[in-house]
């Protein structure tokens, strides 16, 4: 019993690491875990789709002006994206022609204020953190993405826009108490279509 306890745990560790690491663009498969602290720990449904909206959980590459600080800092493990980070899991805020506006007091999206307090000035070994103060306009094939799920997340918040364009590889939790604590801003969102 133990060996298979054994056999299925490490399967279940090479299925992770070989979803953390493949192209995200090529993953077929129907489930992804997380493990990072943006999201809700556990399982995922994972699905490629043409078209996306606000509150839609993404696997999105770090932008690759932002991926040697990612790397080096810790914050993005290693992985098949520009810049050689990881795909990371984000919600999506902003969509294609959306204005969003970053600041310390909070995150709008035109005049709606979608996430008060939002910018951490220090990451937590207390170094400095760059931030995306301003308005971002976002263009064809990008999206504002982030986690509200981690106050410390790295995201569009700091980086700014990301590349975002079709096919998508949305991520809907599996378990209920995963979809309560990312209920608030995707309903939030919701309301905005």
């Amino acid at each position: 019993m133990i060996r298979v306890a054994g056999a299925i745990a490490t399967g279940l560790l090479v299925l992770m690491a070989v979803m953390h690491v493949a192209p995200w663009r090529s993953l077929r498969l129907p489930l992804h875990y997380n493990l990072t602290a943006s999201l809700p720990l556990g399982l995922y449904g994972a699905e490629m789709r043409e078209g996306v909206r606000r509150g839609d959980i993404l696997r999105v590459c770090t932008p690759w002006r932002a991926a040697p600080v990612a790397r080096a800092r810790g914050y993005v493990g290693p992985g098949s994206c520009p810049g050689g980070t990881a795909p990371i899991g984000k919600m999506v805020l902003g969509l294609p022609g959306d204005t969003v506006f970053v600041s310390k007091e909070e995150i709008r999206i035109g005049s709606r204020t979608v996430l008060k307090d939002p910018l951490q000035e220090r990451d937590t070994r207390g170094r400095l953190v760059r931030t995306a103060e301003g308005m971002h306009v976002l263009a064809a094939g990008e999206c504002f993405v982030l986690s509200t799920y981690s106050p410390r997340s790295y995201d569009s918040r700091y980086f700014g826009p990301v590349e975002c364009a079709p096919p998508f590889l949305v991520l809907t939790p599996v378990s209920d108490a995963a979809r309560r604590r990312l209920a608030p801003l995707h309903l939030a969102l919701q309301g905005d279509e």
